[in-house]
């Protein structure tokens, strides 16, 4: 009930209006269509992965284009990955690289779940996305602009030996292999890429010491400062949680709690994405969801969401669902769903 929201850098959806501007067409147009701003999201430096992802969907419907996944991350930049992307630049070699990505991938997304697995010759990531089902571009962009990152750094010497994707490979597969001069396969368990370690071995073309040291000290601050914001939004929400019984706390008493000012403190959660009201909602949402599956009856679920009616529970809760509570537990129990899984239930990105 307290995942964290998952964010991407702004700068990669900039890459896709980037890629569209390389084409003729109009990113201005295309971020017009999707009620997208850049100028006013513009202010915390991140943007919901949720957004990321459906522009990616949008974007490859406006170019008629299949894979534009690939090719976004063929047209890489470093600075689409900010900080971490000039600091795998400047750093050692590819290995460096890769230690720079398990330590610092967080202020790019923290939407990537990665695990790395070596042996005398190979290393291979396999990465899943967090919290839902993304766009396929999305995975074929993270792939592709690694290998761009990869063969930037080491004079194009980075191959990648093999790239399992969990997709289907969309309308013609056999053009990850050509494009991606690698063998592919789809439909596989995990997300995986796997290179020869050789070719991280060799030193970055534009490696600099001195650059490094001062980009490694700006990242570790970027990921403080992402710790910060999480910590206050767990603060937030466990306060939510702790007194809902006694009635949805309001904005006054959640501020009074923390010390901080009520102008203050709704700032420092429009920069996270994060609305007040709509948390509290949310979270009342989902604990209703537990307390069905765990079978408890409907008054004791309205006094412990914080509703002063049990009809007032019963409202909210089709608004969420589009069902009565009833109906919603009926059917749950008829279709035997698993958890998180229920009828009705629209499955949302978290927070």
């Amino acid at each position: 009930m307290t995942t964290a929201r998952l964010h991407i850098a702004i700068e990669l959806i900039e890459a896709i209006g980037e890629y569209l501007d390389s084409l003729g067409l109009s990113a201005a147009e295309f971020y017009q269509q999707n009620g997208f701003h850049p100028d006013e999201e513009n202010d915390s430096g991140y943007v919901d992965f949720a957004l990321f992802s459906a522009l990616f969907d949008a974007a490859a419907q406006f170019a008629g284009d299949d894979y534009i996944g690939l090719k976004v991350g063929e047209n890489f930049l470093a600075r689409h990955w900010g900080r971490l992307g000039y600091l795998i630049m400047a750093g050692e070699n590819g290995i460096e690289g890769i230690q720079y990505i398990q330590r610092f991938a967080t202020i790019v997304t923290n939407a990537l779940e990665m695990k790395w697995l070596t042996d005398s010759a190979t290393l291979s990531c396999e990465f899943a996305l967090l919290g839902g089902t993304w766009s396929r571009h999305v995975v074929d962009y993270f792939v592709s602009s690694s290998l761009s990152l990869s063969r930037a750094t080491s004079n194009e010497k980075t191959q990648y030996l093999s790239v399992h994707f969990k997709h289907d490979g969309g309308p013609t597969p056999a053009f990850y292999d050509t494009f991606l001069q690698s063998h592919c396969y789809f439909l596989q368990a995990s997300n995986r890429i796997t290179v020869d370690i050789e070719g991280l071995r060799q030193a970055s073309a534009f490696r600099d010491p001195r650059l490094k040291k001062i980009l490694e000290e700006h990242a570790d601050q970027v990921l403080q400062s992402l710790s910060a914001s999480d910590e206050l939004v767990e603060s937030v929400r466990r306060y939510i949680i702790d007194h809902l019984p006694h009635g949805a706390p309001s904005l006054k008493e959640v501020c009074e709690h923390l010390g901080q000012n009520e102008r203050s403190f709704q700032r420092a959660l429009a920069k996270l994405g994060v609305n007040f009201q709509e948390m509290v909602d949310d979270l009342r949402r989902r604990m209703a969801l537990e307390y069905i599956r765990n079978d408890y009856n409907f008054l004791d679920i309205a006094m412990m969401l914080g509703y002063s009616e049990q009809s007032a529970f019963h409202r909210a809760f089709k608004r969420w669902t589009g069902m009565p509570p009833s109906r919603y537990r009926r059917t749950l129990q008829q279709n035997e769903k698993k958890p998180g899984e229920g009828p009705g239930e629209q499955q949302k990105v978290p927070d």
